[in-house]
């Protein structure tokens, strides 16, 4: 069951490693930090040093989807990584991925953001007054009904990032937000996660 004490850190992690399923070389070796809720941190370093492995164990997707062998501990919200249920993160950590077609579920946009509400199986109302208040937060309300297949790379990306944040989880995880996209996509994702931080979103 995650928690919910705001005076206890989000993220905790303790000497926490993780080697893939059929490898021998660890993806992430002895990472300990602590995030506190409300937080925004940045991890940068070279590619193949451990940055997705890591945001994997934050979304419960390693070692649940990813398998292979973890060392130390990885806890967010209260929720363990390798002992908690991938669908218990479902309502408390919002992911978006490097490549946002990755994870689009529908070719509509409205029916997009409805997916992860609809999955849960909450209310049409609910559903409808969460698209509205999430397309008013993120200036998107022009892309609604349109099709994704349409809009830019930046657009699809903010669709994304919107998507993430429908069940209103206490955090979002960004894998490489920005890349491949020109400079007025990389300001917008900038506002958005200054207006997620604002929030108080982690």
């Amino acid at each position: 069951m995650a928690e919910n004490n705001t005076n206890a850190p989000l993220i905790e992690t303790s000497a926490v490693g993780f080697t893939y399923q059929g490898s021998e070389t660890p993806a992430l070796q002895d990472v300990t930090l602590s995030i506190g809720a409300g937080e925004c941190v940045l991890l940068c370093g070279k590619s193949g040093c451990g940055k997705t492995t890591f945001t994997r164990l934050l979304n419960g997707l390693a070692p649940a989807f990813f398998p292979g062998r973890m060392l130390g501990s990885c806890r967010v919200g209260g929720l363990l990584a390798g002992t908690a249920a991938i669908e218990e993160y479902v309502p408390l950590v919002g992911s978006v991925f490097q490549n946002p077609k990755t994870q689009y579920f529908n070719a509509n946009v409205t029916d997009e953001l409805a997916f992860p509400a609809e999955n849960i199986g909450l209310p049409a109302e609910d559903i409808n007054r969460r698209i509205t208040a999430v397309a008013e937060r993120f200036g998107i309300g022009h892309l609604l009904h349109r099709s994704i297949f349409h809009l830019s790379g930046g657009q699809k990306q903010r669709i994304a990032v919107a998507a993430a944040t429908m069940l209103g989880p206490r955090l979002v995880v960004l894998d490489e937000p920005t890349s491949n996209h020109d400079a007025n996509a990389i300001a917008d994702m900038r506002a958005m996660i200054e207006q997620m931080k604002d929030e108080g979103l982690t």
